[in-house]
C-alpha cells in the first residue's frame, strides 16, 4: 500500500520549523512556506510564526517512519477531503485526518491510503474499510 500525504506544520517564532519536518525530505515536495503562515492573530510568540507544506506518495515502511518521527497518530474525526492530493491530480480525495499532542507545533496531514488491489465493488463501503483498518493501526 501507498500513502498520499499532504503534510502541515506552523509554530511559534521561538520554534526551529525544521525540528517538525518529515524525515528523508528528499522524498517530498514543498508546496507552501512562512508567506502562507495564518495563525498571526494568535498572540506572543505565535504572532510570528512559521510554516510549511510538504506532499509525498509514501510506501508503507516511509509512511511508518513519518508518523513516528513526526508523532502523528490518526483522528476518527470525517474529513471533506483532500484536493490536489499527490497521486490525485487536481482531483478529490477521501482523505484521514493526522494531528500530534505536540504543544509547540501545530501539525496536521491529510493521509489517502492507496491499495494497491482494485476492487469491482468500489465506493464508500471500500473506503469505510480502508480507513477503519488506518485507523486501528494509527490510531
Amino acid at each position: 500500500m501507498q500513502f498520499s500525504v499532504i503534510y502541515s506544520v506552523d509554530c511559534p517564532e521561538d520554534e526551529d520549523i525544521s525540528r517538525f519536518a518529515p524525515p528523508d525530505l528528499d522524498l517530498w515536495d514543498q508546496t507552501e512556506g512562512d508567506d502562507e503562515y495564518e495563525f498571526g492573530y494568535l498572540e506572543g510568540a505565535w504572532e510570528q510564526g512559521s510554516h510549511r507544506k510538504w506532499c509525498a506518495i509514501l510506501d508503507r515502511e516511509q509512511f511508518d517512519e513519518f508518523v513516528d518521527h513526526c508523532g502523528l497518530f490518526a483522528e476518527s474525526t470525517e474529513t471533506m477531503g483532500s484536493i490536489g492530493g499527490p497521486g490525485f491530480g487536481f482531483g478529490w480525495a477521501p482523505a484521514i485526518s493526522f494531528t500530534s499532542h505536540e504543544s509547540d507545533a501545530i501539525q496536521n496531514a491529510y493521509v489517502t491510503p492507496m491499495p494497491e488491489v482494485e476492487r469491482e465493488s468500489g465506493g464508500e463501503r471500500d473506503w469505510e474499510q480502508v480507513r477503519d483498518a488506518v485507523l486501528s493501526v494509527y490510531g
